[in-house]
């Protein structure tokens, strides 16, 4: 699966958008067949940190309503599995050029990153 059709298949798992005047955030329920639970791990599916960005990348293309690109991950940490059919909130806020990204689950925190997105044509 190409990384569009993986952001269109995160997308298609979200709730509704809540903007913010600086940022926003969105709910997505990953079903236990979302194409990235498959082979991480068999008989015991959790969501790839790398996918975990890219849902905070797609809510950040929502807010900005352009594709854009990650040139920088800083500050990464990730707390806790995220498994199929869970409740995975994702906010992002601006913050000195970056975006800081909080992802929970359950009110429990499951990952914390700044991310620098990009436009799609910039080198």
């Amino acid at each position: 699966m190409s990384k569009s059709e993986m952001k269109r298949a995160i997308a298609a798992a979200g709730g509704t958008l809540h903007r913010e005047a600086d940022g926003g955030d969105r709910v997505f329920c990953l079903p236990a067949d979302f194409p990235g639970f498959a082979g991480h791990f068999p008989g015991y599916p959790v969501l790839p940190a790398v996918l975990q960005v890219l849902a905070a990348q797609v809510l950040v293309e929502e807010l900005r309503g352009r594709p854009l690109r990650l040139a920088k991950l800083e500050r990464a940490k990730f707390l806790r599995p995220v498994r199929p059919g869970e409740l995975l909130q994702v906010a992002c806020r601006p913050r000195k050029g970056n975006w800081e990204a909080r992802l929970t689950v359950a009110g429990e925190p499951a990952a914390t990153f700044a991310m620098t997105l990009v436009e799609e044509d910039e080198g």
